[in-house]
């Protein structure tokens, strides 16, 4: 669904080897079908996917999950959504220093600013995270851009021989 200002896709997701990398890959390319340059954040999207879904993954018992995917243009700003049927909501925890696994919620808690939550459903949890975008210039901006880099370019030099 396409409108104006907030974009939107859901994807179900069954777990599979490679299924949180193509998660990754299809995310960064419909935003980037939606328009979005996200610069440096394009690293810190693919995390967050990668740490929801391999999360949901981890705790739906092999079920399938739904990602889905909502982006504001004029919040500058992209919130995933993951549900699952498991009903174990994740928790900031002390996790030790030789622990393998418990860390990744609290990089969601990081990329996210804390904008994160967990809600109970039906048929098990969702959990939302919100990710602030880089701002995207107007067409009027992108405009005058062209016209100074085009205005800022040397001139060729044209040479004429005579004979």
């Amino acid at each position: 669904m396409i409108d104006d200002d907030v974009l939107a896709e859901a994807w179900p997701l069954t777990p599979f080897d490679g299924a949180v990398g193509f998660a990754r890959r299809l995310v960064l390319a419909t935003l980037r079908l939606w328009g979005f340059e996200l610069g440096d954040r394009a690293d810190d999207v693919a995390l967050l996917v990668s740490e929801l879904l391999t999360n949901a993954f981890t705790h739906s018992g092999g079920q399938p999950v739904t990602l889905g995917l909502y982006a504001s243009r004029s919040e500058h700003a992209l919130t995933l959504d993951v549900l699952d049927g498991s009903s174990d909501h994740p928790k900031l925890r002390a996790v030790d220093d030789d622990a393998e696994h418990g860390r990744g919620l609290f990089i969601v808690d990081y990329l996210t600013a804390g904008r994160w939550t967990s809600q109970a459903t039906d048929h098990g949890k969702r959990v939302l995270a919100t990710l602030t975008l880089p701002t995207q210039p107007s067409a009027a901006q992108r405009q005058d851009l062209r016209q100074r880099i085009q205005a800022a370019r040397p001139h060729p030099l044209v040479f004429s021989f005579v004979t």
